[in-house]
């Protein structure tokens, strides 16, 4: 397993960058003007405390500042602020064809 480390802080492994390519490239051509988009979402406190939430989403690129925009393999991919914070020192995994963030 290759790391590679953003730098916003976020970890990832090569498994998720060749994941993150593959939709890029089942997606994008339909998606001309728009970024790919991490979103991310880990509940911190009430009934559903240590859950988390992961989704991929495509946003005009006008709508995503390019110091929140990173670039997984060849792919650009925007980052959040919550995102960004929520995934710092924490890496993203592909686990049986499921996304996993590992501590």
């Amino acid at each position: 397993m290759v790391l590679a480390k953003l730098p916003c802080g976020v970890i990832y492994t090569d498994a998720f960058s060749h994941f993150i390519q593959g939709v890029h490239e089942i997606e994008a051509p339909a998606r001309r003007g728009f970024v790919l988009t991490l979103d991310y979402v880990r509940c911190a406190t009430g009934p559903k405390r240590g859950s988390a939430w992961f989704q991929l989403r495509w946003i005009p690129e006008r709508a995503a500042p390019s110091y929140r925009c990173f670039h997984l393999g060849g792919v650009l991919v925007h980052f959040p602020k919550a995102t960004q914070l929520g995934l710092r020192e924490r890496c993203l995994d592909l686990d049986a064809g499921r996304v996993v963030v590992r501590p």
